[in-house]
């Protein structure tokens, strides 16, 4: 299910804009967009350093979470290590890594509309015992693992590494997607992963958000079935059609340049 990295960049100032298009994106109510749940990243928007690989089952509130807008026990948090970044610098780069909003779990905001229950009276939590929590974290152990096979450690505001069978299933190549979450240039292997419009983008213009939902189809293709992009972009245009297709090939799609 998963297949989209959205990357995007923001100041102390433009943190609520982030937290907007990250509810508007990633709602944990709509079947539209992508999931709630998926694995994020901080990185130095300067040196393109990656600090921090993250797991969300609802990425919005996360995010408020790392950035003080809602309380948590700062060592269950990022805040100290945010502020004392952003009092040497001006911009943050912040990722995500989406899945299909197909895999979308139960959390305390859509329960009661699926199922009738109140989170405040039965003391639900976000997690249910379900497959998309034990993806999620084997996924971010597979990415953690990846960038320490690379680097010899995991990031810098990483305390731990992920879940064991995630770190067993790790390989050098998986790289390419931990690189992806912070590179601005897209080189040919993360091309095809990256979204070529920002997380404000995708929220503002709902036809760049139609492109990114039909490259995240060819993406979860890739990484599902490991075809080539031109074998999954066969597949996904015999079974949908090609209009989107061509209309992003006219508006050149494929040359654009994300600038954040």
């Amino acid at each position: 299910m998963f297949g989209t990295i959205i990357r995007d960049a923001y100041t102390r100032d433009e943190t609520q804009k982030i937290i907007t298009a990250l509810d508007d994106l990633c709602s944990p109510n709509d079947s539209y967009g992508w999931s709630s749940a998926g694995i994020y990243s901080f990185w130095n928007y300067y040196t393109k350093e990656l600090l921090y690989i993250g797991l969300a089952v609802d990425l919005a509130e996360r995010f408020k979470q790392h950035n003080g807008i809602k309380k948590v026990k700062t060592s269950s948090c990022k805040i100290e290590q945010i502020n004392n970044y952003f009092e040497e610098n001006e911009k943050l780069g912040y990722s995500i890594f989406v899945s299909s909003p197909l895999a979308q779990p139960v959390t305390s905001k859509n329960i009661y509309k699926w199922f009738k229950h109140d989170p405040q009276y039965v003391g639900v939590k976000d997690f249910s015992n379900e497959q998309s929590k034990d993806d999620l974290k084997v996924i971010e152990g597979i990415l953690i693992e990846a960038y320490k096979k690379t680097f010899g450690r995991i990031p810098p505001w990483n305390k731990v590494g992920g879940m064991i069978a995630g770190q067993k299933g790790a390989t050098e190549g998986n790289y390419v997607i931990v690189e992806s979450m912070s590179a601005l240039t897209d080189s040919l292997e993360n091309l095809t992963l990256s979204s070529k419009y920002s997380l404000r983008e995708l929220s503002d213009c709902p036809t760049y958000e139609r492109y990114e939902n039909f490259m995240h189809s060819i993406r979860m293709r890739m990484l599902s079935t490991g075809v080539t992009f031109e074998e999954a972009i066969k597949f996904i245009i015999q079974s949908t059609g090609d209009e989107t297709y061509v209309e992003m090939i006219d508006k050149n799609y494929f040359g654009r340049i994300l600038n954040i």
